[in-house]
């Protein structure tokens, strides 16, 4: 599953990397508008990966169930017994009721009415939210029943914020950023949408959020593809897995990180050391970073610093993603208090300098040695 939504995530980045929008600026009378021309499409692999993703956070659902049903029966399903395993996905308690009593299934120890397992089950049922339509598991069976029966993943490129780095009182945007955008928050994109309109004579920088959205078959509401496949990941791995084994979400989590492209002798073993982020947050923080290692050569090549460019470039290529988005934001934190900036600005400068340094003696070894 992570690797699966890791090659979503590389697709999403590099395909909103290269600035899927094309505008062009409309003089109207006396104001000039920000028009859309044109969108790139959105690669063909990337709904088809999501379904993939999706499929397979059911599947492991579904199998973790039908292990748990037979290591409580003490032994192997028979294959009527197996098709009866599923893991329901009810919007209402008489359903799940109705659930449970089917014919094979209700012979069934574990899922007999009031066993441990059968009430582990209910606990996890959509129809304990009172919104549940947004309830994981209801999403969960809603993206997959439309990938298996009828189509991959709907996907879209959608508006998500337009914000500009100066505020203007007369300038008006399509949708303004919000701090905590909520599922369905982002509007259809076509050719010939205004996204901003400005005086004349007004120069405004606006960034533009035009985020990869995926379709909620039941309800219609889009969420960015990656925060989506994230969200419902992170249920199934902390919470309905958890539940289903021991009844309680109250245990280590399950690493999301193992590398399954080698096969390992101590799968248990293993799992200690497998990496603690999920795929979809290395996304989130992989576009971040992007974005800061574009950032930083301009900040510190600026006045007072006046770092050299390439300098900083070749240095800031060299950190990882997470401490190149941990110093944009301290430069962030500081930036109120001038002395505090100018002297953290300071220590960037002397290590990207000392790390240049590093790399020339380096250099000049090995080709001493060759």
């Amino acid at each position: 599953m992570d690797q699966l939504i890791d090659h979503v995530t590389r697709i999403v980045h590099n395909y909103s990397d290269q600035d899927p929008l094309t505008l062009a600026e409309v003089v109207d009378g006396d104001r000039v508008h920000i028009k859309v021309t044109a969108i790139a499409p959105i690669p063909e692999l990337m709904p088809r990966l999501v379904a993939d993703a999706l499929t397979q956070l059911r599947a492991a659902l579904e199998h973790t169930l039908y292990a748990e049903v037979e290591h409580l029966l003490q032994r192997r399903l028979t294959d009527q017994e197996a098709r009866s395993i599923e893991m329901p996905a009810c919007t209402e308690p008489a359903r799940f009721d109705t659930w449970l009593a089917h014919g094979r299934r209700s012979r069934l120890a574990p899922l007999a009415v009031g066993a441990v397992l059968a009430e582990r089950i209910r606990a996890l049922q959509p129809f304990q939210r009172r919104d549940f339509d947004d309830h994981p598991l209801r999403l969960l069976a809603e993206h997959t029943n439309l990938a298996k029966h009828r189509t991959p993943a709907v996907a879209a490129t959608r508006l998500g914020a337009v914000y500009p780095d100066r505020q203007h009182p007369d300038l008006t945007v399509a949708l303004p950023l919000k701090r905590n955008p909520q599922p369905g928050h982002s509007l259809r994109l076509q050719p010939g949408d205004i996204l901003a309109s400005s005086p004349r004579n007004t120069r405004t920088e606006l960034s533009i959020v035009p985020p990869v959205c995926l379709q909620r078959p039941h309800t219609g509401v889009w969420n960015i593809a990656v925060k989506e496949l994230g969200c419902l990941e992170d249920w199934i791995r902390t919470t309905a897995i958890p539940i289903l084994i021991t009844g309680s979400r109250q245990s280590t989590p399950i690493p999301p990180q193992l590398d399954i492209t080698t096969g390992h002798s101590d799968l248990r073993r293993a799992l200690l050391s497998a990496g603690a982020m999920p795929a979809a947050e290395r996304g989130a923080l992989s576009i971040q970073a992007t974005q800061a290692r574009r950032d930083l050569p301009g900040i510190l090549s600026m006045p007072p610093v006046s770092a050299d460019r390439e300098t900083i470039k070749a240095w800031v290529s060299s950190l990882d993603d997470a401490r190149v988005v941990g110093t944009v934001a301290r430069i962030a934190l500081v930036n109120p208090d001038p002395r505090a900036l100018l002297h953290y600005l300071g220590e960037l400068c002397a290590e990207a300098h000392a790390y240049k340094s590093r790399v020339w003696d380096e250099s000049g070894e090995q080709t001493g040695s060759a």
